[in-house]
């Protein structure tokens, strides 16, 4: 496989995960993602790491159809099914926290790690970051 190359924070893939994923599951903090991918000759993967803590994720599909380059139809396929709910995201380094040490090497579908990411608003269900006192949403004050 060839390297990892880094996507920029304005291009669709880091907005989508950023967007998707509001809170880091291992440090609890509102985080933006760096994501990055590679290409293979039957593969197509990607990695995202938690900008705060280091914690990095992989996930890697293998479906030919998945390596259909061109178009911007193809390019929003694979932007919107990482981040689908049941797409598997394996966690391959915990970064700087011990939190995530149970969860190396475990394939785990992307709706869980949202929910690991701890509280949410009572009032609209955005997730909140531990520090955070109000829903940066709707203004809802954390209980």
């Amino acid at each position: 496989m060839s390297k990892w190359t880094k996507h920029a924070d304005w291009q669709p893939l880091p907005q989508t995960v950023s967007k998707n994923l509001l809170v880091c599951p291992i440090c609890k903090q509102r985080t933006d993602w760096e994501v990055h991918d590679r290409y293979g000759w039957t593969t197509r993967g990607y990695r995202i790491i938690c900008s705060l803590c280091k914690a990095e994720w992989e996930y890697t599909t293998s479906v030919p159809k998945d390596l259909i380059f061109g178009g911007a139809i193809a390019a929003m396929s694979r932007v919107t099914k990482i981040t689908h709910d049941d797409s598997i995201w394996i966690l391959k380094k915990a970064g700087n926290s011990q939190n995530g040490m149970q969860f190396l090497e475990k394939e785990i579908n992307f709706s869980t790690w949202k929910q690991m990411a701890g509280k949410f608003c009572s009032k609209c269900g955005n997730p909140l970051a531990v520090n955070e006192k109000f829903c940066p949403k709707c203004g809802e004050k954390r209980e």
